[in-house]
């Protein structure tokens, strides 16, 4: 059997390559560049391809059964993901997985979620098995605001008060395995939490135990959070995130017990926690 996986360098995309690996499947991960393919897990089979274009798309899918798809965020988010379902859907691939987000049509104003719904149509309607994950708010995420809480001591990212169940990439990776690798997840949707809910405040208090300095969270103001970046972000990226912020802050992403056992039970292990992700940042 051969996987291909499209987004294969990012978060998510390479734990689930070299768990793939370990599992003794032929792994095809796609990127366009070829130093990208360079940092994949020894053993996958790296391919040059455009989704933008489609050019290499075809050449990507030829022989595969199952397919991986990742898309990120980008104001040609869903055209991407068209791209890789249609060269999928040619080349016959027999199973799509695909990386969506919790709920997209319940946050339209976010345009990285309200990219998702044409891409998820698309694969419903293309013969192919399928199914979605659809994970919380990710851990990783984080990885951007280290260094502002290292030097201020600050948590500068403006999730409010409500709080979400983060899940770590990894667990998300460890379901998308188990998904590619063993039979019977055909047009299942998969809601991915973490055990913990984490607001603002509360990332700031895991955040000053384990940095051992005092680290307070920035506050709600969207704007305020966006004056340091926005010399730095293109200006359709800190629109999507003021508005996946101000999501966050009116409704949050709290699942209850019953979810997170189901998440639990799709990742097939002890789900992660936040504190154990920031302890590994102290590691």
């Amino acid at each position: 059997m051969t996987i291909l996986v499209i987004g294969a360098t990012g978060n998510v995309g390479r734990p689930t390559v070299a768990g793939l690996l370990a599992k003794g499947e032929s792994v095809r991960a796609l990127s366009r560049s070829e130093e990208n393919l360079a940092r994949l897990p020894e053993g996958a089979e790296g391919v040059i391809g455009d989704l933008e274009t489609g050019d290499g798309l075809a050449a990507a899918c030829a022989g595969v059964d199952k397919l991986f798809l990742i898309t990120s965020h980008g104001e040609t988010e869903t055209d991407r993901g068209l791209n890789a379902v249609k060269a999928a859907t040619a080349a016959g691939v027999k199973h799509i997985v695909f990386l969506s987000v919790g709920n997209p049509a319940k946050e339209p104003a976010v345009p990285h979620y309200r990219a998702k719904l044409p891409i998820e149509e698309a694969i419903r309607n293309s013969g192919a098995d399928y199914t979605f994950l659809r994970p919380n708010f990710f851990m990783q995420t984080d990885l951007s605001v280290i260094p502002v809480i290292k030097e201020h001591g600050v948590y500068s990212m403006p999730i409010g008060s409500i709080g979400n169940n983060r899940v770590d990439t990894r667990d998300i990776a460890d379901c998308a395995v188990r998904v590619l690798t063993e039979d019977g997840h055909a047009g299942a949707d998969y809601h991915l939490h973490g055990p913990d809910t984490i607001s603002g405040p509360k990332a700031a208090e895991v955040y000053a135990k384990h940095f051992g300095r005092e680290v307070r969270y920035g506050g709600d103001d969207v704007d305020q959070w966006a004056k340091p970046v926005e010399a730095f972000l293109p200006p359709w990226l800190l629109d999507s995130l003021k508005q996946m912020f101000k999501g966050q802050q009116l409704h949050g992403g709290v699942a209850d017990a019953e979810a997170i056992a189901a998440s639990q039970e799709a990742v097939g292990h002890p789900l992660r926690t936040f504190d154990a992700f920031v302890a590994e940042l102290t590691g």
